[in-house]
This record gives C-alpha cells, structure tokens and sequence, in this order.
C-alpha cells in the first residue's frame, strides 16, 4: 500500500511539474506559438553548448549568436533548378518565407492595413504601433519601412514582429508598404510604389522632416533608390534614412562577393543562381538591360543632397562591399554617414534581435541615433 501510494504520490509532482514547465516556458518567451517555443528553447540549448566552447578565430562573438549561427546553417538550401519552372519555386518560397515563425508578433502589436493612391496608382500600407497611440500626423515621427527578400520574398506578416519591435524600441510608428515584387512586376516598379506613398504621404500633410525611411537587403537598396528618386524629380526629401546590408549592386562587382562566399551563412547559393536571380528583377528584358544602370542598383547613382544616413553591414556577408562603396561615395558627396559594421557577423544581423545581443546593441545604436537627428531638427 505504501509503494502504491509513493507511486502515485511521484506521478502526482511529475504532473505538477509539467504543467508548471508547460505555463513557464511559453510566459518566459512571450508566446503560445509551439514553434516559436520549440525554437527559443533549442537555440538556448546550444547557447550553453556555445557557453563552454571558445571560438578562437571569432572571440567576439557571443555563445547566442553562434548558436543562431547554428540553426541557420542547418535550414536547407532553395534549388534554383532550371528545369523547373522558376516563378513556381519563387511562390512556393513566398509560403515558407514566413519570419514569424522566428520572429513572432507580439499580441499588444496593433496594425492596421491602409491603401494610399497617387495619380493612378494605388498601394497597400500597413499602419504598425505597439502601443495604442494614434498617429498624429502634423506632429509625430514616422517610420517608412521597406522589407528585405530579395525583391521578391517577404511581406507584413514576414516583417510584422521585426516592425513591431522597431515601434517599440523607436518609440514611433511604422508604415510598412507592402510593394510590389519580382519576377512579376520586375524593377523598378517597387521603386514606383515608394515614391507613389511618399507623395501620398505628403498630399496628407505630413512634412518630410518628420520621415525617416528604413530597410534591411533588398528593402535597403529600395530605401536608396527611392531617395535618389525624390531628389532627381526634386522633392523634399525625409529627415534621414537606415539601411541594414542593403544590396545596392546588382552586378556583384565587388570584391566581398568573392571574398566572403564561404563564410557567407544565409547567401549560400552560386555565382550562377546569383546571376539568374538578378535577371528575374530585371525582367524578360534583362538581356538588353545592365545590372550596373542605377535604375537598378543605387551604388552607381549620386548621393548629392542625401540627408543623413545610418549603414550598418556584417563582414562576413557577400554584401559587405556593397555598404562600404555606398560609404565611400556618400562621404565623397559629404552626406552625414554614420557607418557600423558587425564584425563576423551575417547578413541583416539586426532583424533576429531576440536571438543574441549583437542585435539589441546595433538597433539601441540606431535608436539614439534617431533620437539625435531628430533634437538637430528640434535645435535649428
């Protein structure tokens, strides 16, 4: 009888355990989605493993980062087959290129879809504020961001708890466009969709000085082209402008696409596959078209009349170059340029900022740099 009841006294405090881990775990990450738990709770794993192994070659970088490092490296590779129609493989991407899965929405998050039309064209929007705070459009700062994925990947419900966060840490609110993507619609038609909202924008009576325009990768060049628009069609331009690893070369001319290919985690396709994703931005002209025109690839157009912008690159991306020569010629042009590298660190690093503090430190710098610009403004 004692045995009986020591059995089910034991079974009674593994339940209680469970339920306690069940409850525990999802609180402890701020979410109920199993996935997202079943993440966070493997990429702790190997952040202890990390924790007791030194990495000599990299000795800054923290256990959490190489651990992400890790899970990156273990999610598979996109076949470019060229028997297969590629427009198929680019849409069954689009399904699984969901970041909430990694970066989930928190609940407080509240977005709001709103189209914006200019002339003839209409593009959709959506409205991001953590808090419940209206925007007030004659006096508050607003944040324009333009999502990555190459142009053709990636959307509001990819960039939704990344855009979140930046609302939450920024302080401000975000208007995510939701533009137009390739091979369908192939450039610059996104570049017509950012300058189609910011005229919108403008015709609703918010000043330029209280924009600021944001990307990460292709979004990054997207912010580029878009204000070297502006400035050719001589509009006011927004009160400053954050690029994270834009891609502004879409000739691969520079030097890192060579150098750092092996070591590059998340572009880890071929010279080859590069080459035929670039002639599905161009379009079924790509072959009278040069990848190097600065319609396409902001790096060869003029940043004269730029207003102050933030770069930030990781060294060990294949893009690395393309942020450096963007530096270089700004600097030529005197744009106020702050410039932060991530030393041995991938690709838009920032947008995985749950994940290591690499990230967190890089966003609170772009955070007081936001601040600072925005006292200049105060202060002239």
């Amino acid at each position: 009888m004692s045995y009986r009841n020591r059995f089910f006294g034991i079974l009674k405090k593994l339940t209680l355990f469970s339920l306690i881990v069940a409850v525990a775990i999802p609180l402890y990450y701020s979410s109920t989605s199993h996935q997202y738990v079943c993440l966070r709770f493997y990429h702790s794993m190997l952040s202890l493993k990390y924790s007791l192994i030194s990495d000599q070659s990299r000795p800054t970088l923290s256990a959490d980062y190489r651990a992400f490092e890790e899970i990156m490296l273990n999610v598979p590779l996109a076949e470019l087959d060229q028997k297969v129609d590629i427009l198929n493989v680019i849409k069954d991407l689009r399904t699984t290129f969901t970041m909430n899965t990694i970066i989930p929405k928190p609940s407080q998050c509240q977005i709001n879809k709103e189209a914006f039309q200019h002339d003839e064209q209409l593009v959709d929007t959506y409205w991001i504020n953590y808090s419940t705070k209206k925007f007030e459009k004659n006096s508050d700062k607003l944040l324009v961001y333009f999502h990555g994925g190459g142009y053709m990947l990636g959307d509001i419900h990819s960039y939704s708890g990344f855009e979140c966060h930046l609302s939450y840490l920024f302080n401000l609110t975000i208007l995510h466009l939701e533009y137009r993507l390739c091979p369908e619609h192939p450039l610059p038609a996104c570049v017509d969709d950012a300058v189609a909202l910011y005229h919108a924008l403008l015709r609703n009576n918010i000043s330029p000085s209280q924009i600021l325009i944001m990307g990460d990768s292709a979004g990054g060049g997207l912010s580029l082209l878009t204000i070297q628009t502006l400035i050719a069609r001589q509009l006011s331009i927004p009160r400053g402008v954050i690029v994270l690893s834009p891609w502004t070369d879409l000739s691969a001319s520079g030097e890192s696409y060579k150098r750092n290919r092996q070591i590059d985690i998340i572009f880890r396709n071929t010279k080859e596959d590069d080459d035929e994703i670039v002639k599905l931005m161009l379009g079924p002209n790509h072959s009278q078209l040069s990848a190097d025109n600065p319609i396409f690839s902001p790096l060869f157009g003029s940043f004269e009349g730029f207003p102050p912008m933030y770069i930030n690159v990781g060294t060990a991306e294949i893009l690395e170059d393309d942020s450096r020569r963007v530096l270089n010629k700004a600097q030529e042009a005197r744009v106020a340029v702050t410039f932060e590298e991530g030393l041995h660190l991938m690709h838009a690093y920032p947008v995985f900022f749950l994940y290591y503090p690499e990230a967190r430190n890089t966003l609170n710098n772009i955070n007081k740099w936001i601040q600072q610009i925005f006292d200049e403004k105060l202060n002239e």
